[in-house]
């Protein structure tokens, strides 16, 4: 008889179980690490092999019997075989009981609530098995997710080794918005596309925030379907989803060529709000929004304007007896709508800090005058301009006070801006040379009782309210008004950052516009799906044929027409209209649109 210490080292079982693990060790390698001896016949591992052998696949069910009946077993072995398989059966059935089985996007925020409130970027992936059971949920990264940093291997390496079928990945956002960002979409395709090629499909990639969450999977999918990630015995991966074709959808455009008096002239002495040249102002189109407003939208009792910019579409309608929601992401902008379209204020008090701002005398540098002295003003209108912002921060005695002082040293500020309207650049010429003077708003605060003003970001505000109209302006190209008017945003604000470049303009990161980014069209069906209202004015400009990308409109009439086809029936309407632009693009056949959706 072969003893074990006959056999090499290195097959002997509790050797090898000791260097390689018990994944490596055989049915028969276990059991002889069990049984410890052998018998007089038979060494430990002919033992275990022959009792391997008789009882086969009942192994799990056997009895202190059936082992008491194999030569050489006696009832300590057999109690130890018993004792063995018994716990592994007790662990088994526990887990089999917690198993945790990821059916949808509800599944999956169940288990990963824990990174909602993080102040920092997380990137949670779960491995799943052949039947959607979580086998593992792993942390692949903190920190600002960035495609250059987050590689496919480090993802899919645990995959491999899990032996996973699939992976959803979850993404937390700090911001509170869920709505994905270019980064987001670039490292998803990146890793949508990696998944397709290894075999380990991508199912979905969530965006969660502490409130909200934004799933591709749900948001690929018409509304209208399961959202269950298994449908009709098929699961969709991204890969598959992002490859359906959409329907082509038919655009039938009402000409409207009717002539609109948009004059209107101010009180001595008085600005209106419509008296700032802005890029996408749309003054000279309110005739046009309005009728489309009395024919479709009866009895309103609140209108939402909620890419506000100017304010002026949400002026048109504002009424004793219609509350008007305005909102614009840009301070320089939330300022002038609290000023005429906010609460009730005594206007001689404005007038006469107004007064005491137009006579203040300095000639001393500041802030204003060494950065945009010279160049986008002259240095001393720009010296002037300085002065008044830091006077305006002394004598405001409400926060209401300074939004009007503010809001009346934007607009006299661009009668006297050496530019074209906006402030990517300034002229070379400097020949605005006339002095600064500030005016009092002209206002009638009867109307304003109700109305609330916000400064927030739509896709976020949207989940917060409810209007009858809700009137949605967006940029329409990658051109960013951050960029524009920079140094609006800056005067209005007042914390004088370090600006860099020729054009003088200070970090913008934190407000830029998805409506200008490659996800324009998903933010825009989110916005779309949390809306709740009666009635939707989309207004979007086809841009005409540019010659430069960046004008080109970012959401195409295709996909408009889907997402507002899911909340209603449609109509759109049309008027020629030659936008005020950045001076860069002269696009042929400008016409504004309004797509009109009376929701279900």
């Amino acid at each position: 008889m072969a003893k074990i210490k006959d056999i090499p080292k290195v097959d002997r079982p509790r050797e090898k179980l000791l260097q390689k693990g018990a994944d490596a060790l055989s049915k028969s390698d276990l059991l002889a690490i069990l049984l410890v001896n052998g018998i007089k016949e038979k060494n430990v591992k002919q033992l275990s092999e022959q009792i391997i052998k008789k009882l086969g696949k009942n192994f799990l069910n056997i009895t202190i019997d059936d082992l008491l009946n194999i030569s050489g077993i006696g009832q300590v072995k057999a109690l130890q075989i018993i004792s063995a398989i018994s716990l592994v059966k007790r662990f088994y059935e526990e887990e089999k009981d917690t198993e945790i089985v990821i059916k949808n996007v509800k599944d999956v925020l169940s288990i990963v609530y824990d990174i909602r409130g993080k102040k920092k970027e997380n990137l949670v992936c779960l491995y799943l098995n052949a039947r959607n059971t979580l086998i593992k949920k792993e942390l692949i990264s903190i920190g600002l997710l960035n495609k250059t940093l987050i590689h496919p291997r480090e993802i899919f390496y645990p995959a491999t080794v899990l032996n996973s079928a699939s992976i959803i990945l979850v993404h937390n956002h700090p911001s509170g918005n869920p709505l994905p960002s270019e980064k987001d979409h670039e490292i998803i395709e990146k890793i949508v596309h990696a998944g397709e090629i290894m075999g380990i499909p991508v199912i979905d990639f969530i965006i969660i925030s502490e409130n909200d969450h934004y799933s591709f999977y749900e948001n690929i999918n018409s509304p209208k379907r399961n959202f269950d990630y298994v449908a009709d015995g098929i699961q969709l991966s991204l890969f598959d989803l992002f490859e359906i074709e959409e329907p082509v959808y038919e655009v039938n455009i009402q000409k409207i060529n009717k002539y609109y008096d948009h004059s209107l002239k101010a009180k001595n002495n008085t600005f209106q709000l419509h008296n700032k040249r802005y890029l996408g102002n749309k003054y000279k189109l309110l005739g046009f929004i309005e009728d489309i407003v009395l024919e479709k939208c009866n009895g309103i009792k609140s209108f939402c304007d909620i890419f506000a910019g100017t304010g002026v579409v949400g002026e048109r309608f504002n009424k004793p007896e219609i509350k008007i929601i305005s909102n614009d992401f840009l301070f320089s902008n939330y300022v002038c709508l609290k000023a005429f379209l906010g609460r009730n204020l005594n206007i001689k008090s404005i007038t006469d800090k107004i007064s005491i701002l137009n006579n203040l005398k300095t000639n001393q540098d500041n802030y204003f005058s060494e950065h945009f002295g010279n160049s986008y003003f002259s240095l001393e209108n720009a010296i002037k301009i300085g002065a008044i912002r830091e006077e305006i921060e002394r004598i405001a005695e409400t926060e209401e006070e300074k939004n009007i002082l503010i809001c009346s040293l934007i607009y006299s500020v661009d009668k006297v801006a050496n530019t074209v309207g906006h402030y990517d650049a300034f002229r070379k010429d400097l020949d605005m040379l006339q002095p600064l003077k500030l005016l009092v708003p002209d206002v009638d605060y009867s109307k304003n009782e109700g109305n609330e003003i916000y400064k927030e970001d739509a896709n976020i505000l949207i989940r917060k309210i409810a209007c009858d109209v809700l009137y949605i302006d967006p940029p329409y190209n990658s051109r960013q008004y951050s960029d524009a008017y920079h140094l609006l945003e800056n005067l209005a604000e007042w914390k004088k950052p370090k600006v860099k470049g020729i054009a003088k303009k200070m970090d913008r990161s934190h407000i830029k516009s998805s409506y200008c980014l490659k996800n324009a069209t998903q933010a825009f069906e989110d916005l779309i799906i949390h809306a709740n209202c009666k009635h939707i004015l989309f207004s979007y400009n086809n841009t005409g044929i540019s010659k430069d990308g960046r004008s080109n409109a970012r959401i195409s009439d295709n996909d408009i027409l889907r997402i507002l086809k899911n909340k209603g029936e449609v109509e759109i309407f049309e008027r020629d209209y030659k936008a005020f632009t950045t001076g860069q693009s002269n696009g042929d056949g400008n016409a504004e649109r309004i797509f009109y959706c009376k929701v279900n």
